[in-house]
């Protein structure tokens, strides 16, 4: 017959080993979740020419590539051209895809003159989609966009005004405008605009995409990638894509540096 002391020594000895199974249990799940879960950063883009040119979220997943991150950045875009995010509100397409699907960030982005020309407006339909964007545990990041390049004087207006809602819902900024403004006053005679004076060219949307990399991954985008590709063309070989760009060793360090001040500068005044 078993003493006292040796029953409490067993029990014991049960416990610890049901600890155990459950932890290794829970271990064992960890290591099966899907590799989407586990090694990614998912991001909605929410807007409209702006995002949608160059394929802004695809050169910021090459980015991320080039850095090797171990999380990769997985992206998704709902965009109309000219659309603001009242248009995306009352259509509705962006608000199931939010709810559909599991994103850390959501990116909103408003017609280009919206914030200069009514920015009550801008204002109200920003706060109705951060409310669901905080509903389903994401977070909202505002692409500050940039002037019309004869515009320069509105550059201002625009980041104030984005600054202001972002401070009043507690939101992330990709300070994508205050970025070209400041790299052009370096001087580097490099043309960020299409030839309508209102689009990026390539090197704008590599520049933006600076912005987005360092704001989601919170990394240094100096030393990545200065070669710019047409996405529509990408393949597994890199041979096989189309470059559009590629920026000169000291041009591109120049930006990538000038992001990275910018971007953390403008994060501890965001929230």
């Amino acid at each position: 017959m078993m003493s006292k002391a040796n029953i409490v020594y067993v029990c014991l000895f049960l416990l610890m080993m049901i600890a155990l199974f459950q932890m290794l249990r829970r271990q064992t799940q960890a290591n099966y979740l899907p590799v989407t879960e586990q090694q990614a950063i998912r991001v909605l883009f929410i807007g409209n020419s702006y995002t949608y040119f160059n394929d802004l979220p695809w050169l910021t997943q090459q980015l991320a590539a080039s850095a090797k991150e171990p999380k990769t950045l997985e992206t998704e875009m709902v965009v109309v051209g000219g659309a603001t995010l009242q248009n995306h509100w009352k259509r509705g397409e962006a608000l199931r895809l939010l709810k559909a699907k599991r994103w850390d960030y959501v990116v909103l982005q408003e017609q280009s003159t919206l914030p200069i020309t009514n920015p009550k407006e801008m204002y109200k339909y920003a706060s109705l989609f951060d409310a669901e964007i905080k509903r389903v545990n994401s977070q909202t990041v505002f692409y500050l966009t940039w002037a019309k390049q004869n515009q320069p004087e509105t550059q201002q207006i625009l980041t104030d005004a984005y600054m202001s809602i972002a401070q009043e819902l507690k939101a992330k900024v990709a300070p994508v405008g205050i970025a070209w403004q400041k790299i052009q006053e370096a001087n580097l005679k490099l043309n960020f605009y299409n030839s309508d004076k209102s689009h990026p060219s390539p090197i704008g949307s590599y520049v933006a995409a600076c912005v987005f990399y360092t704001t989601f991954y919170h990394n240094s985008p100096v030393g990545l990638t200065r070669r710019i590709y047409n996405s529509d063309s990408s393949t597994p070989q890199e041979n096989n894509r189309i470059e559009l760009e590629s920026l000169s060793e000291t041009n591109a360090e120049i930006i990538q540096q000038l992001v990275e001040h910018i971007v953390r500068k403008n994060s501890e005044v965001s929230i």
